[in-house]
């Protein structure tokens, strides 16, 4: 009796699997190269900053209104564009060959700036903001600065 009222419990035990075994070899489709021949994968660079629709209409509307010379309608739609998209370089260097071609130096110079500290790589769209402040500072008077921008077109 006094054995019915003691039970010994066996510890628990867990059985582990012993491990998969996988063969190593490589399956390929036909036509994929092997690991040991040299695969290149070049994916092109963007073409720059992708645009909105939105933001292209009015770039597209401001190039001709340019075109017609109303300077003012160009300048207007770049500004509309602009607070759709107001970290775009482009539209900002746009804008700033507007305001140089109505002979606002200073505000050219200060767009141009702003275009170069959000153009990040673009180097064709930063040498010609370069270029207009340079020309700018020219049309204000100021030789020295005029040269320091001209001097970053030639590094």
């Amino acid at each position: 009796m006094l054995n019915a009222c003691s039970t010994v419990r066996e510890p628990n035990v867990i059985q582990i699997p012993a491990p998969a075994v996988v063969e190593e070899r490589v399956i390929t489709e036909p036509g994929t190269p092997l690991p040991e021949e040299p695969t290149v994968l070049v994916e092109p660079l963007p073409s720059g900053p992708t645009m909105s629709p939105a933001a292209q209409s009015l770039l597209a509307r401001s190039d001709t209104q340019t075109d017609e010379g109303d300077w003012d309608s160009a300048a207007n739609s770049l500004e509309r564009a602009l607070r759709l998209e107001p970290n775009n370089a482009l539209l900002w260097s746009r804008l700033a060959g507007i305001r140089y071609q109505q002979e606002d130096w200073q505000q050219a110079v200060q767009l141009a700036a702003k275009s170069n500290t959000l153009a990040a790589r673009d180097e064709n769209l930063r040498r010609r903001n370069w270029n207009m402040m340079a020309n700018a500072y020219d049309q204000l008077g100021d030789a020295e600065a005029a040269q320091k921008y001209r001097q970053q077109l030639t590094q």
